[in-house]
């Protein structure tokens, strides 16, 4: 899948990923074009809260392994349960230490990872996905992970292609990379007809208004997860 500028995704042109994109779009510009976002493209944003980010990123990872973990209970097929098993083992075993790696990097190591206090945005924002994780069915706990996976997806494919997007000397260009290359690419291809699959099996369109609320709410807290921990220290 490639990205070109101004224009959207193709796998996002139909099925239940694009609508439910669509009809929240006024939210979703407000996640993808945060100041945030526009401070990793030209190298501006402070460096001491990106490396708070990174922290309450390493601590939203912990709960969306919890959630990702009840979609094997919730799914109802041995194919579903294996596919949500691996999801669980690679943020385990592949995901996480790779975090802790990059942030080894930015001058935090393992322990001040594990001693950090939880945001209020990461608190309102985790608990809600694991609300929907324990209560709905397993399209509810996809709709409600969707924004993180294609987002991240759609902004780093978008800075990666953006000539404007500064790459020598900018701290944060290995982030950009990393989530505008080809691996993570193909990870979001494959969450698109996953959760466009679940759709048809768990008849979304019958229950769309209240999907397009569960995705719409994780919009507005993705964007409010990018100021996570900014009043928190190291």
């Amino acid at each position: 899948m490639t990205w070109h500028a101004q224009r959207d995704w193709p796998l996002l042109e139909s099925g239940l990923a694009g609508r439910l994109r669509r009809d929240s779009m006024e939210d979703w510009e407000r996640f993808i074009h945060h100041p945030f976002v526009k401070g990793l493209a030209d190298g501006t944003l402070p460096q001491e809260e990106f490396r708070r980010f990174l922290i309450q990123d390493y601590l939203y990872l912990i709960q969306y392994t919890r959630a990702c973990a009840l979609s094997v209970h919730k799914s109802t097929t041995v194919e579903d349960m294996r596919a949500a098993a691996a999801l669980v083992s690679g943020i385990l075993d592949t995901e996480l230490p790779l975090h802790v790696g990059y942030c080894r990097g930015w001058g935090i190591d393992e322990d001040m990872l594990r001693r950090a206090p939880e945001s209020l945005e990461l608190l309102a924002y985790s608990r809600f996905i694991l609300d929907r994780a324990q209560t709905g069915d397993l399209l509810d706990l996809q709709v409600t992970l969707a924004p993180c996976m294609i987002g991240y997806g759609e902004i780093g494919a978008r800075l990666h292609a953006d000539p404007a997007t500064l790459r020598e000397g900018n701290p944060y260009w290995s982030w950009i990379a990393l989530y505008g290359g080809q691996e993570f690419t193909d990870l979001v291809e494959g969450g698109i007809h996953r959760l466009n699959m679940l759709g048809t099996q768990y008849g979304a369109e019958a229950r769309y208004p209240m999907l397009l609320a569960e995705f719409s709410t994780a919009v507005r807290l993705e964007a409010a997860f990018w100021e996570a921990g900014r009043s928190l220290g190291l």
